[in-house]
């Protein structure tokens, strides 16, 4: 088992992460639950199916399931009030605690509603998915969509401990499983060049499990370095926002049609976009680019989607949170490995960018 042990500098406090194979079976030599005078495991409709049984078998047999419906469209307000209601008529108290057994919708919505529950009860993280199990579920980023807009409402809370167990991957469809791997390569593209060689060196599905908890743990390692010092997203942790400014943008408009991207792939879209963009900002070498845009193919994800006006996309990032003085700020690549945040970029080149990914 591999343990990542994470400290928020200024709260003076740590949790620890641990990824391996089994590790449901063995969550209580994890975690001692004895401390906590109640349990809830908050997980969706197709989760529910999946692993809500091997979960609650390890746990009291008094604890609450709270089922919720699956996918985007489900993390709002709404939700968080089904959370909070059922907390309170099973007399919750502060000394409880929340599983958030999911992808990053439920890990996301989950942290919310237990960190805002009696202003804070403790929470833990069961990622179902790669790309919770490399993103959504680490770092304390929680909260919900509001006005179409995604993660408006939210605050950053740590959760009490993170348990990834692999072989929740068996069961993930294959659009679902590359789509977490976006994630996975916008690590090494900000922070880690021979990881990002690493893991664009073959097929994805070419990686055993001894291979992918190696690979999720270096991710998981790279999203440490980061946040540690910077849990509130000031200055360095925003590098991890690279391909999310114009990914998010794609993602929340095709909510709207008949056939919505995974999170993933939007953000592979705003990858190559963002990659675009910083050669077009002179940052990027048409060189690196093309090896970007040709390890994002190669790994299966999407480079672009048609369907998407360049005005609706440009006026969806304005409403990003990461904007400042109405200047839309973008996370862009110096170097494969080399991030660089806070960039305001011309409305030319922006216009040029959207062009070659809105096909």
């Amino acid at each position: 088992m591999k343990q990542i042990t994470i400290t928020i500098l200024n709260r003076q406090s740590q949790y620890g992460i641990f990824v391996d194979k089994g590790l449901i079976e063995k969550l209580s030599a994890v975690v001692d639950l004895s401390q906590y005078s109640k349990i809830a495991v908050i997980t969706d409709e197709n989760i529910k199916s999946l692993f809500l049984d091997r979960l609650l078998l390890v746990l009291p047999k008094d604890s609450v399931s709270i089922i919720l419906a699956s996918g985007e469209k489900s993390k709002n307000i709404k939700s968080i009030e089904i959370i909070w209601k059922t907390l309170l008529e099973n007399r919750f108290d502060r000394k409880s605690l929340v599983i958030n057994l999911g992808g990053g919708v439920i890990t996301d919505m989950g942290g919310f509603a237990a960190g805002t529950y009696m202003r804070g009860i403790d929470f833990l993280n069961i990622p179902t998915t790669l790309l919770s199990m490399v993103d959504a579920s680490v770092g304390g980023k929680t909260g919900i969509d509001f006005g179409n807009i995604k993660n408006l409402i939210g605050t950053f809370i740590q959760p009490m401990s993170v348990i990834i167990d692999v072989n929740f991957l068996d069961s993930l469809p294959e659009r679902e499983f590359l789509s977490g791997f976006s994630e996975i390569i916008k690590h090494g593209l900000i922070k880690d060049k021979d990881y990002f060689e690493k893991v664009t060196a073959k097929s994805l599905k070419g990686f055993d499990k001894e291979e992918l908890v190696d690979l999720i743990y270096r991710s998981i390692e790279i999203k440490k370095e980061i946040i540690v010092s910077d849990e509130n997203e000031m200055g360095l942790r925003k590098l991890l926002n690279f391909g999310h400014t114009i990914g998010h943008a794609f993602e929340a408009l095709s909510l709207e049609t008949l056939n919505p991207l995974l999170h993933g792939e939007a953000i592979s879209i705003g990858m190559v976009a963002e990659a675009k963009l910083s050669v077009l900002e002179s940052l990027l070498t048409q060189e690196e680019f093309e090896k970007i845009e040709t390890a994002i193919i190669d790994a299966g994800l999407p480079t672009g989607v048609s369907g998407f006006e360049i005005e609706n996309l440009i006026e969806k990032m304005k409403s990003d949170k990461k904007n400042e003085f109405t200047k839309i700020n973008f996370t862009l690549l110096k170097n494969i490995g080399v991030g660089v945040y806070d960039r305001n970029v011309s409305d030319e080149n922006l216009k040029k960018t959207l062009s070659y990914v809105a096909k």
